[in-house]
């Protein structure tokens, strides 16, 4: 499949930025009812570490398809702004737009061909799911404030805690780099092995 020469995105590259955003939407989803169905409580912690070890794949097919400096920043700020829209905390948005951003110039550097560059953009990329769970790990009692803010009661809030170690911002951390070095490896090998001989990019 041919691809643009341009360096600027246009209208079909939107397109495709569009579709590629609309499945790592649905990966995400798939991602918290993964966490939520195999780790008791209140786990949505860990969705972050099994989104990038799902979504590694449409990563590449993306680069693959728009690489242009403006696509992984748009792929990632749209899903902030579904958060930011879905009533989660305003904190939410900065991790997306920001961990996107530098995923985008970091990929830009190594010119969207480097395999290296390529995972080490994914590794920064996969931290975008990580706003409604930041202010939860690292800042708990304005997570608590902000709650009791919403109307929601004790009984909600010492659940939501119940599950919440002081390490467990850390554990998240981690995991969720490794889960990106390994989503981002199998997505890589799913190009070479399958989508570039299909001729899909």
């Amino acid at each position: 499949m041919k691809k643009s020469s341009s360096k600027t995105i246009r209208t079909s590259d939107l397109i495709s930025i569009g579709i590629y955003t609309a499945l790592y939407f649905i990966l995400v989803g798939v991602a918290e009812m993964i966490v939520v169905l195999l780790i008791p409580g209140y786990s949505y912690s860990y969705s972050p570490v099994v989104a990038a070890l799902l979504a590694g794949t449409i990563f590449m097919l993306m680069v693959a398809k728009v690489p242009k400096f403006g696509a992984i920043t748009i792929m990632g700020s749209v899903l902030g702004i579904f958060f930011f829209l879905s009533g989660l905390f305003p904190f939410a948005l900065i991790p997306s737009v920001i961990s996107a951003l530098l995923a985008d110039i970091i990929a830009y550097i190594f010119k969207y061909k480097s395999k290296i560059g390529l995972l080490i953009s994914y590794i920064v990329f996969s931290f975008n799911t990580t706003g409604p769970v930041v202010q939860l790990l690292f800042s708990p009692d304005s997570y608590a404030a902000n709650l009791r803010e919403r109307g929601k009661d004790t009984a909600y809030i010492e659940n939501v805690f119940a599950s919440i170690a002081n390490y467990t911002g850390i554990v998240v951390f981690i995991l969720l780099i490794i889960a990106a070095i390994v989503g981002g490896l199998f997505g890589q090998r799913m190009m070479k092995k399958h989508f570039k001989k299909a001729g899909i990019v």
